[in-house]
């Protein structure tokens, strides 16, 4: 048995062994069900990942995409959104979620908020990043994924930045969404620009507020 436990341990980790529960059998001894190390690999790789949500706003008519879980308590509208795969980067998550829930197509434009959480139960003592990016859409007709959402619509930005029908971080984005939509988005997007690595054919990707181009190029 303790081999056992070390084998699986090196395989899968402390983490998935924990969540394995011993069983008297018949010949005197214990067994466990391997099937089981399943649901606590998957929730330690979700403690390790980015939350990515986006606010999928069309500019011509002032309307946001929004859904409601299926698999929830409590059916407040939100962004859609979900995990990043791992070497994913921020914005072709966004986009690729919105896709898979709505069957939006749409395009990476700024990142809006990030929320980090400590201690979230079930994280494994890892900290949890949650961002929430702007996007423009390029399709609108809406087919909505029925195993993941319960409702989904185009809903007034305004209406939305009101409701008490929303998460409470939907609710605060929407209203930094309507202070854009309404003042220029350069007062609150978090752009991107890519530039190379140190390493030789590498390139890394660098978020902060839009520089003046008088300040950008000083040399």
């Amino acid at each position: 048995m303790v081999r056992l436990c070390w084998a699986l341990r090196r395989a899968w980790g402390w983490g998935a062994l924990a969540g394995l529960r011993a069983r008297p059998d018949k010949f005197g001894g214990v067994s466990v069900d391997l099937a089981e190390l399943r649901r606590p690999l998957r929730l330690e790789r979700a403690a390790f990942g980015r939350w990515l949500q986006g606010a999928v706003l069309d500019e011509s008519t002032g309307r946001v995409l929004v859904v409601q879980d299926r698999n929830r308590t409590l059916n407040a509208w939100k962004f859609p959104g979900g995990l990043s795969n791992p070497g994913e980067d921020i914005g072709d998550t966004a986009v690729r979620e919105v896709f898979e829930e709505t069957g939006i197509k749409s395009e990476f434009k700024s990142i809006l908020s990030i929320r980090q959480q400590h201690k979230q139960p079930g994280a494994f003592g890892k900290s949890d990043m949650y961002i929430i990016c702007r996007l423009e859409p390029s399709s609108f007709n809406i087919s909505f994924c029925q195993q993941e959402c319960l409702r989904c619509e185009w809903m007034d930005l305004d209406e939305l930045a009101r409701t008490k029908h929303a998460t409470p971080i939907t609710s605060s984005v929407a209203k930094l969404l309507l202070y854009g939509y309404q003042e220029g988005f350069g007062k609150i997007d978090i752009t991107m620009r890519e530039f190379p690595a140190v390493y030789t054919g590498l390139f890394y990707k660098l978020y902060h507020r839009e520089l003046p181009e008088s300040y950008r190029n000083i040399t």
